[in-house]
């Protein structure tokens, strides 16, 4: 029986292996360029599962991770950073400093009058107008029309979700290069370029739950391998 038993665990510790080390605890510590100073409230995101996290106050994090995923670094006044995780070992990630400069407004009596004047009823029905008595004489008041600014808070979110889709893709081409492909690929030279300019991937497809970039990687080499020579380049716009 105690042979059964031990056959039984070792089978049972078999199957779990894999699914145990599927996900880890990515850890690691948040510096500042060169100064070595630890940030805290760093906003920490693993762009496969959603997870995210901040920094302590000596700038150190855990967040559920496996190799493959995507982790994004980012904090006020510090350009963002986009880390592939390849080891669950601790980790020393290093944010450079930018300078935010907030520029002078100046707003004058004459283009507040203008800006009003532009929001009257009379011109182009726009969010506000200014208020008639029962008569239609002008009484001083104004109405605002609030159902008006719906659609300028969907024109934001657009620009929104653009903007961050323009950080986005360019997070995708800092990764995307062929010393970090290199490690993954065995290509070289007119071929490596090739194969980063077919495969890099879409926003879309970046940003999935499922996106793993190891096997995407992979998958995307096994394509590459399975296409003629002549197919191997992208091709020109109009053919």
């Amino acid at each position: 029986m105690h042979t059964y038993t031990r056959y039984f665990l070792l089978f049972a510790f078999c199957l779990a292996g894999p699914v145990a080390f599927a996900q880890g605890i990515f850890n690691g510590k948040v510096f500042e360029y060169k100064t070595r100073i630890g940030l805290a409230n760093i906003w920490i995101e693993n762009l496969r599962n959603k997870q995210n996290t901040l920094s302590d106050k000596t700038g150190k994090f855990s967040l559920p991770a496996k190799p493959g995923d995507l982790v994004l670094f980012k904090g006020f006044s510090y350009k963002n950073d986009t880390v592939l995780v390849t080891s669950l070992n601790s980790a020393e990630i290093f944010l450079q400093s930018q300078k935010i400069e907030l520029k002078q407004v100046n707003i004058s009596t004459t283009e507040l009058a203008k800006k009003f004047k532009d929001y009257d009823q009379e011109y182009h029905g726009q969010p506000m107008v200014y208020h008639r008595d029962r008569e239609g004489n002008l009484d001083g008041g104004i109405n605002i029309r609030i159902h008006y600014w719906k659609k300028g808070e969907h024109d934001k979110a657009k620009l929104d979700k653009k903007l961050r889709d323009f950080e986005t893709m360019d997070h995708i081409h800092g990764l995307f290069t062929p010393e970090t492909i290199g490690k993954f690929v065995p290509l070289k030279g007119d071929e490596m370029d090739n194969f980063i300019s077919l495969y890099t991937p879409s926003v879309k497809v970046f940003t999935s739950n499922d996106f793993n970039m190891v096997a995407y990687l992979s998958e995307s080499y096994k394509k590459y391998q399975a296409l003629p020579v002549e197919k191997r380049h992208p091709q020109p716009i109009g053919n």
